[in-house]
């Protein structure tokens, strides 16, 4: 430390007093900095499951309009599940609706949102015992069995469905023509059921997660094949049925039996796979959506996560996600992240048992807070519903254009023109638009330098938008108003 000059009136008390308020000084600028770091990341029970308004919730949450919704598997008032509502902070929780075997029963996908009507499958149950796709108000009134599996028709889904305009896209795990599952659309009114594609098993067998839409594309994976072996594989297949491709074969040392869903970043897939080679724990990896440039990521060891069951979700160039289990932390499971490269990998949170247990679902990610279900723990044991903040997370990077894209009229009332500057020929981009909640409300392709956009069902407020490139590299963002 050098010398301090100090003026001669300066006194000894006065000195002593300056170096007791340095002291104080630092004490208070550590605890501020503690606090900031405490705050950075934090872990909150917003629900605990009692049994009578649900237990074992095998699904994911679904946020719509500030609120929280979902399904448990069991629980409810005839122990055949439930549909839930909840405040974002964990209040105001209401069962608004009882599955009872014959209306449906273990549901085990996640609700999708459309104003004010939800949409979902339950796995059993309906007219045939085979599941069924249901439609109810958000309020919980106007329930309704939309389309029941018989069997030829397909059974026991287990994933989730995806809307675009007014048709739903989904899988059913086994059924239709050869019992391996099926690919199908549906009106949301219920009405033009059709075939997609039948799984034949060489082909792919036992889809158990969500389609991806990409355009006209939708791909998905299988939790097995009986081409080479059972390990399952990657596809794509036209809206219509038609050009079904197997991209990828799982094959055990590149990845096996997959139950999650993909998630998409400009030409890009990202998913997991529950077993992985030895020690037979799993792993990530990417592909581009025409099957080439497969990448493995991250191999799961047990040490730093085991057996994902669930999806990962994209927030900028890190993707998140869970394990059911995790070697090191009472193999209870654990929230991670990853740089979409493979790098950077960050176990952020481990589950004990008595915050939660082995997670089967996927994430839901609003600004900086992520929320997810545990199908155990909690204080009755029937599992919680909780919520993971993370300052350093959100969607504030995209708040600003860059200029390279220009959005006119803004503010407008959903319908807006994008103009891209750099635009290439022939190259096809991707426009986000999410809104304040850091929902995803629309995701569609641009292929020309000037491009018609109209929100479906827009609301007042504010959104933010980029516009990606092939490859996923971030072109132009910004922010509009809808009045």
């Amino acid at each position: 430390m050098g010398i301090v000059l100090l003026p001669e009136n300066y006194s000894e008390d006065k000195l002593l007093k300056l170096q007791q308020m340095k002291k104080q000084f630092l004490l208070i600028c550590s605890l501020l900095c503690l606090s900031i770091v405490g705050a950075n990341a934090q872990y909150t029970d917003l629900h605990d499951f009692n049994g009578s308004e649900g237990s074992a919730p095998f699904c994911d949450v679904t946020i719509s309009a500030g609120k929280l919704y979902g399904m448990t598997s069991a629980g409810g008032a005839y122990n055949d599940g439930c549909i839930f509502s909840m405040d974002t902070n964990g209040g105001n929780y209401i069962d608004i609706f009882d599955f009872n075997g014959i209306n449906g029963s273990l549901p085990q996908g996640n609700v999708t949102a459309l104003g004010n009507v939800l949409y979902g499958m339950a796995s059993e149950g309906g007219a045939h015992s085979y599941g069924c796709i249901f439609s109810v108000n958000t309020n919980g009134s106007n329930y309704k069995d939309i389309f029941d599996f018989s069997g030829p028709n397909g059974a026991y889904p287990t994933g989730s469905l995806i809307l675009n305009g007014k048709v739903l896209y989904g899988m059913v795990e086994q059924g239709a023509t050869h019992n391996y599952g099926r690919i199908f659309s549906i009106d949301t009114n219920g009405s033009n059921y059709k075939d997609l594609f039948d799984f034949s098993g060489t082909d792919g067998a036992s889809p158990t997660g969500a389609l991806t839409l990409f355009g006209n594309k939708l791909y998905g994976m299988t939790s097995a094949t009986y081409l080479s072996s059972s390990n399952g594989n990657i596809f794509s297949i036209d809206t219509n049925g038609s050009n079904y491709k197997d991209l990828l074969e799982f094959n055990g040392t590149n990845g096996a039996n997959p139950y999650g869903s993909l998630v998409l970043s400009g030409k890009r897939l990202y998913g997991m796979t529950s077993a992985y080679n030895t020690p037979n724990a799993g792993n990530i990896f990417s592909i581009d959506t025409n099957g080439s440039g497969y990448k493995d990521l991250l191999d799961f060891n047990g040490m730093n996560g085991d057996d994902p069951h669930g999806s990962l979700i994209l927030s900028g160039r890190r993707l998140y996600g869970m394990t059911t289990e995790y070697y090191d932390a009472s193999d209870y499971g654990n929230i991670f992240s990853i740089d979409t490269s493979g790098s950077g990998y960050v176990d952020m949170f481990d589950f004990d048992g008595m915050n939660g247990t082995t997670p089967p679902g996927s994430l839901t990610l609003a600004r900086d807070v992520f929320y997810g279900m545990s199908p155990g723990a909690g204080a009755n044991n029937d599992g919680l519903i909780f919520s993971y903040r993370d300052k350093s997370l959100g969607i504030g990077e995209i708040v600003s254009n860059t200029g390279a894209v220009n959005l006119y009229p803004n503010p407008n009332n959903g319908e807006f023109t994008i103009s891209i500057k750099n635009y290439e020929l022939g190259i096809t981009n991707q426009i986000e638009i999410y809104n304040m909640l850091g929902e995803m409300v629309y995701n569609p392709d641009i292929s020309q330098s000037t491009s018609q956009i109209s929100l479906p069902n827009p609301e007042s407020g504010i959104y933010l938008y980029r516009i990606l490139d092939k490859m996923g590299n971030i072109q132009g963002t910004g922010k509009f108003i809808v009045e």
